[in-house]
């Protein structure tokens, strides 16, 4: 149940918010509360009545709220909850809100995605959210460390062209966001080991670069077949690559799980249940 603004689990976690405005911080408080009692609902179903409705949509609409201002606050308690902590995950990964039907909504983007393997792309309105989640390696969640939500603007072909040939600098691309995140997190945690995880998009050579500047471990899945145990800066002839590298190494585990059955869908073909064997290797390079 709320215990109101003056207390309860919202005023302590935004104790430290910094809205220029007592009366938006009680708001931000009462708002919080109400919504993780109702965390399914929409807002009008999660307030109590149409007056809390209006006040939760006033506070939204408020131009002086600073969305930084809000999430300060909930980083620093998170990084609180971390320092008993030997080692956290930091779990980097976006998220896409589609709002293509939403025609008078101002401010989105332009995302364009691909689905099924005989599907032209689909271009659709909507916002991206990055987010780095703090998790204990026994998988608690300790609270949010980065999050930047924005729109995507379409890239044209030559710009994507030039992105793709590395002549833009990373501080120009959408991409920035893993790095920009690492940055926020390492400077947040401290001295706690941190351990950064990725999806595959995360793979390329300015985040490992960062990773190592920063002595901030990183956890990636691999995406490009690169070069390892390279002598020289240069191109080598018969150079070792990673996928052969991997496939090389001794199995040290496995480990099944069941798949389950799939029914087909306009952008999925139908796939049948069956067990797959999951092959567990590690090794070093450099």
């Amino acid at each position: 149940m709320s215990n109101g603004p003056g207390g309860g689990w919202a005023a302590e976690e935004m104790a430290r918010a910094d809205l220029g405005d007592k009366r938006l911080k009680d708001r931000l408080i009462s708002i919080c509360d109400r919504f993780s009692e109702s965390p399914e609902s929409p807002i009008n179903q999660a307030c109590e009545d149409w007056a809390e409705t209006k006040a939760a949509y006033r506070f939204f609409n408020n131009q002086d709220v600073e969305p930084d201002a809000i999430l300060e606050a909930h980083r620093r308690k998170t990084a609180e909850r971390i320092k008993p902590h030997k080692t956290v995950l930091a779990i980097q990964d976006t998220s896409y809100f589609i709002y293509t039907p939403h025609t008078e909504t101002k401010g989105l983007g332009t995302i364009s995605r691909k689905k099924g393997k005989n599907v032209e792309n689909i271009l659709s309105k909507g916002l991206v959210m990055h987010t780095c989640l703090g998790v204990t390696t026994d998988g608690l969640p300790l609270g949010l460390l980065d999050q930047k939500v924005f729109a995507r603007k379409l890239r044209t072909a030559e710009r994507r062209r030039l992105d793709k040939s590395n002549l833009t600098p990373i501080e120009e691309k959408e991409s920035f966001r893993w790095l920009e995140s690492l940055e926020k997190t390492k400077a947040i945690t401290g001295g706690t080991r941190v351990v950064t995880v990725c999806d595959r998009e995360a793979d390329m050579y300015g985040l490992f670069e960062l990773s190592h500047r920063l002595q901030s471990p990183l956890l990636v899945r691999a995406k490009v077949d690169r070069p390892i145990n390279k002598k020289s800066r240069y191109a080598e002839k018969d150079a070792v690559k990673l996928w052969n590298f991997m496939n090389d190494s001794p199995v040290s585990g496995t480990l099944t799980m069941e798949i389950p059955k799939r029914k087909a869908t306009a952008h999925a073909k139908e796939r049948n249940a069956r067990t797959a064997i999951l092959t567990v290797k590690f090794g070093a390079f450099f």
